[in-house]
């Protein structure tokens, strides 16, 4: 499989509107209408990289990244932070979610190279995403914290260097 990232303007939501995912799944994250009118009124759209994940021409997920000024409060400075991380439903399944994290790691190291962590946060109850990033790598740092949708764990991912 040739997973690749490719950069979103703040006003691409119709490339991944096809982006479904399985109702159980919905209930953790943000609509991409919301996330899209989000990055549209940031104050700093230059912190705020959106990006599709590319396989043989097709878009598979899709996800934002956050750095600096734009991190959210539970992120230390000097990390950057992961958002809104969806691969379709259709998709699920084919190892496209561990291919991202791997080349969003790579991202991170050629582009940001004094940034050591990427880190995200996980609805305590999203059990599958959990799983998910646990087995990507991701540990536990054991903060926590409350938003819209509930108790959030704090993850991090130490970041290799090219």
């Amino acid at each position: 499989m040739h997973a690749a990232l490719k950069t979103l303007s703040h006003f691409d939501r119709a490339r991944v509107a096809h982006l479904e995912l399985e109702p159980e799944q919905e209930q953790f994250v943000d609509p991409l209408d919301f996330v899209f009118s989000e990055l549209q009124g940031n104050a700093r759209p230059d912190l705020e990289h959106p990006f599709s994940v590319v396989v043989r021409h097709q878009i598979v997920g899709f996800f934002v990244l956050r750095e600096k000024a734009a991190l959210p409060e539970w992120a230390p400075p000097g990390v950057i932070t992961l958002h809104s991380f969806r691969v379709g439903r259709g998709y699920q399944g084919h190892g496209y979610g561990k291919a991202t994290i791997g080349l969003v790691s790579r991202w991170i190291s050629t582009n940001r190279p004094s940034v050591r962590r990427l880190m995200l946060t996980v609805e305590e109850n999203n059990l599958r995403a959990r799983h998910f990033y646990m087995t990507s790598r991701f540990s536990d740092t054991g903060a926590t914290y409350y938003d819209k949708f509930g108790l959030q764990n704090v993850l991090e991912r130490e970041i290799d260097s090219v």
